[in-house]
């Protein structure tokens, strides 16, 4: 268990590792491509599957992606050691501190019922914009909707923002360095907002990326891309919170080689 004196130290870092994380989640990748893709596939589908349910499916999407989340942190953390990766470590996080990564799914899920609350009071309809594009409204018209639109898709995009930055690292915390929910989402901001530079390169490599991956038919592309985004997280989480690895990982060949 890490102490009070080093759970508030994320690193500063350079611009550069940004791309040098999605380098790392590739390498890592390489080490198991099929097993991690098809515990994606797997993974995500039961997210998916999830969202289905009538009423409370949303909800329990969102609750269940952090323990996603955090079964490839542990399925990265066993090849980035060495180990021999088994389905059993995709199921780290619901296994191990599901009720804390639960917690951080319920702030998502509240950020962004709420964030989508003030899109709506300020005008935003995306079921009326939608409906104006299959209807092949005429131009002007079109375009003074998304005009009345555009401040709440603004407003929207500046308060998802320190929602992402809070929940980015935090399954990883509590995961690896047992960080309680507020703590890891107060350490998680701070971390991005630290390591803004690297976090932009880092988000437009795998942007481009997942552009790349959607091109791909069927969209396959995703079961490499997916895996290697959370390869370059867990990438980053070593290089920026080494001081919240726990005492097995203390050892510098335990981290990635970046």
């Amino acid at each position: 268990m890490n102490t009070a004196s080093n759970q508030d130290i994320p690193r500063k870092v350079a611009a550069s590792q940004g791309f040098q994380w999605v380098a790392a989640g590739f390498r890592l990748y390489r080490k198991n491509p099929l097993l991690l893709s098809a515990a994606f596939g797997v993974l995500f589908g039961v997210v998916m599957a999830l969202g289905l349910i009538p009423i409370v499916g949303g909800s329990l999407s969102e609750l269940a992606s952090p323990l996603m989340v955090a079964g490839f942190m542990a399925a990265y953390r066993m090849l980035d050691d060495g180990g021999e990766l088994e389905l059993p470590n995709f199921l780290a996080g619901v296994r191990g501190p599901a009720i804390p990564l639960m917690a951080v799914g319920a702030v998502q899920l509240l950020g962004t019922l709420l964030i989508g609350k003030i899109m709506l009071g300020m005008g935003f309809d995306p079921q009326a914009i939608m409906t104006a594009a299959q209807s092949q409204k005429d131009p002007a018209e079109m375009q003074a909707l998304l005009n009345e639109a555009l401040p709440a898709v603004f407003t929207g995009l500046l308060l998802f923002t320190p929602l992402i930055m809070a929940t980015w690292f935090a399954p990883a915390l509590i995961l690896f360095g047992g960080a309680r929910p507020v703590t890891a989402l107060g350490v998680s901001l701070k971390a991005v907002a630290r390591n803004w530079a690297a976090m932009m390169v880092n988000g437009l490599t795998l942007g481009l990326l997942l552009i790349l991956a959607a091109l791909v038919p069927m969209l396959l592309g995703l079961l490499v891309a997916m895996p290697v985004l959370f390869g370059s997280l867990y990438a980053s989480y070593q290089a920026i919170f080494a001081v919240w690895a726990d005492e097995s990982a203390a050892a510098p060949d335990n981290v990635v080689s970046l």
